[in-house]
């Protein structure tokens, strides 16, 4: 059986329309998976500027304390008592502002006062390090583990417990120079 060119051309134009029904459901899926992903991104955004603006307020508020533990009036007690109010501030700005205005204020901090933003950063990262720490102290055994009972052990268990008899300190002094025992 042949096709008559009218036949022919409807069956084109069916495929044409699968084509172009297939493409749009395909379009559609794409925006609605990016919408998704986008409505998540903004979601952790907004939690990590929760997370920045407690650790400010929380930074603040020791130094409120420190402030109140030393002296009244002293030019340390002024100093830590504006640092405060400054972080306070800070806290409440990063709380209400939208992320991108936040990026910008930061950025313009950061032209305008290079040497505070770089001593901000450098807090914010010896503050890190030591959340870091506390929390990897907390998970972590107090030691290399070396099983000795294991008579099959490899040369990797030898140099682990090597390193850990070097860590501790030795009970037996060396000897000056010059020195008898």
């Amino acid at each position: 059986m042949t096709n008559t060119p009218e036949q022919s051309r409807d069956s084109t134009q069916t495929a044409k329309d699968t084509v172009k029904d297939l493409r749009d459901e395909t379009l559609s899926t794409v925006q609605d998976l990016k919408e998704k992903a986008m409505a998540e991104a903004g979601q952790r955004a907004e939690a990590g500027k929760a997370t920045v603006a407690d650790e400010i307020s929380g930074v603040g508020n020791a130094l409120r304390r420190a402030a109140d533990e030393l002296h009244k009036g002293s030019p340390q007690e002024r100093t830590f008592g504006r640092m405060a109010t400054a972080l306070a501030d800070l806290s409440d700005k990063v709380r209400d502002k939208d992320l991108g205005e936040v990026a910008g204020d930061l950025s313009t901090f950061a032209r305008n006062n290079p040497l505070a933003f770089l001593g901000g950063a450098a807090l914010l990262g010896f503050a890190g390090t030591r959340l870091a720490r506390a929390s990897q102290r907390d998970a972590a055994p107090a030691g290399p583990a070396v099983d000795l009972g294991d008579p099959w052990h490899d040369d990797e268990d030898d140099e682990a417990l090597d390193a850990a008899i070097r860590q501790q300190p030795s009970p037996y002094r060396a000897p000056a120079t010059g020195e008898t025992s």
